[in-house]
């Protein structure tokens, strides 16, 4: 069995910083974790938002459509549907938004995962290179 190539593993812990920056990637990481929080809590809020908008409108709609639906004159008999396709539509686009929102959310929980583990490879890291350097300086 041959040796595999590392040259994706070379190419990942090269986009590392240095073990010498650890406190400052820590409070980038940080600073970067809890904007993306921030995103995703806004998104939530409008998300929200969305889905009230959403219910009171297709209810309205459809009440609309339904009155419309009974009715006796041409013009009015169109909009009938017309109401309830608004309702269907308004329906989908929450529904899209929430999927977003979800991607969203899942992407968030697997950058704080991908940090985590970029964190503590640097600790590793600098652990290594601060034992390394004590075993070369003490004989």
């Amino acid at each position: 069995m041959e040796p595999k190539d590392d040259s994706l593993r070379e190419r990942l812990l090269s986009q590392l910083p240095q073990p010498a920056n650890l406190p400052a990637y820590r409070e980038e990481v940080t600073l970067l974790l809890e904007k993306k929080e921030r995103e995703v809590r806004r998104e939530r809020r409008v998300m929200i938002e969305l889905w009230v908008f959403t219910i009171v409108v297709s209810i309205l709609f459809l009440w609309m459509g339904a009155q419309r639906m009974g009715s006796k004159a041409v013009d009015e008999a169109v909009l009938g549907p017309y109401f309830m396709g608004c309702a269907g539509f308004w329906f989908l686009f929450a529904l899209v938004y929430f999927v977003a929102h979800s991607i969203s959310r899942s992407r968030l929980e697997l950058l704080k995962e991908v940090k985590q583990v970029q964190v503590q490879v640097l600790e590793l890291q600098a652990s290594l290179q601060k034992d390394g350097a004590q075993t070369t300086g003490n004989p």
